[in-house]
């Protein structure tokens, strides 16, 4: 058995060759097929866990694999309102339910995701000024806009909207050849294509904006609202592949799992608090640190402080500072854990404490609040 060092460095030193390798893989590639092609026709959330194949993939995808028998507890999640702070996915201490329920509209469908949205508000703003209209008829069209928008429940609704046409058009630089009947006809066929599809209509298309304008939108092959974009599917299906290798990993080596798993939620580490909230995070540092698990018994706001003492946390968003902890890290993993020996089972860590089968009612107790509010 490789040394965790040594294994995390064969894994990531070329992290993009690992990922296709991993995405060849003949069980891989299948369930990843199957998602890119069944997720589009899911209009609700019964057909979404009705279907095994996709629920448990996008569960495995976002590390929740555990919870995949929870469904009445899931249900919660996904119709969470995310911009209301008092909503279910928003009490719970994990992150990654947030980023579940994000990453899905099964609450209110929409034509655009908010990400598309702010992009072509962004677009149409500089190419309107770029025409010469006035920054108060931009901010008009823009209203306008963002109003109609959410009663746009199929591909036909927004062609049936000249302004909406106009706008994202506009926005994106394009106009579809003919005119009337005939230009909505080539449009319809833009938003029902795959931009992810090189052989799609809109990927097949001359000018690569058409392209983009298809990406914008989250239009399936027959023209209704999908409950994720073309973008969320396809970063489904990236996280899903590190999911596996992550776990392909741990059963070499499960430092090394714990060391791609620190790496890949560094960009949601904000604080100490957010480490202490992560039992997986909290033993790289407490490894790193030296610390007995034991320690973790100590009152929250003690050990927060003590780690913000010792790790500097806005430092591990520079590349360079990031390698040198993992490196780190590994060392001391393997120094405590030879290899040939290594027990700790850091699937418990990473998926939860216990993996016993608890009611909805009981995980939402065990989720409770922010710690303190934070």
């Amino acid at each position: 058995m490789l040394s965790a060092p040594l294994s995390y460095q064969m894994i990531t030193r070329d992290m993009s060759a690992t990922l296709k390798r991993t995405a060849a893989q003949p069980d891989v590639k299948r369930a990843s097929e199957y998602y890119r092609e069944n997720i589009g026709k899911v209009t609700s959330l019964e057909e979404f866990f009705d279907d095994h194949r996709l629920y448990s993939y996008a569960m495995k995808a976002f590390g929740l694999e555990d919870m995949t028998y929870a469904k009445a507890f899931m249900r919660k999640v996904l119709e969470s309102d995310l911009t209301d702070s008092k909503s279910f996915a928003n009490k719970l201490v994990d992150k990654r339910y947030q980023e579940f329920a994000k990453a899905f509209s099964f609450l209110n469908p929409s034509a655009q995701s908010p990400d598309a949205l702010s992009d072509i508000k962004t677009r149409y703003a500089e190419k309107a000024a770029e025409q010469g209209d006035s920054e108060s008829l931009i901010k008009f069209g823009t209203l306008a806009y963002e109003q109609s928008l959410p009663a746009v429940k199929t591909v036909d609704d927004f062609l049936a909207d000249d302004s909406l046409v106009g706008y994202a058009t506009t926005a994106f630089g394009v106009e579809p050849p003919g005119t009337g009947a005939s230009a909505k006809s080539f449009l319809r066929r833009i938003l029902t294509s795959d931009p992810n599809d090189a052989d799609s209509f809109a990927a097949r298309q001359t000018k690569s904006a058409w392209r983009d304008f298809a990406a914008a939108f989250n239009f399936s092959a027959d023209g209704t609202v999908r409950v994720q974009t073309s973008g969320q599917v396809e970063s489904t299906i990236s996280s899903y592949l590190r999911q596996t290798i992550e776990t392909q990993a741990g059963k070499e080596n499960e430092g090394v799992r714990l060391a791609l798993y620190f790496e890949r939620k560094v960009p949601t580490i904000t604080s100490a608090y957010s480490i202490l909230a992560d039992p997986a995070l909290l033993k790289v540092a407490q490894t790193v640190l030296g610390l007995s698990s034991q320690t973790g018994n100590a009152d929250i706001d003690v050990q927060a402080k003590y780690i913000e003492s010792r790790i500097d946390i806005e430092s591990l968003s520079k590349p360079e500072d990031l390698k040198k902890f993992i490196t780190r890290f590994t060392a001391m993993w393997e120094a405590a854990n030879p290899s040939a020996t290594a027990t700790t089972s850091v699937a418990t860590l990473i998926r939860g404490q216990s993996s016993a089968v608890m009611s909805a009612d009981t995980l939402m107790s065990l989720q409770g609040l922010k710690l303190g509010g934070r």
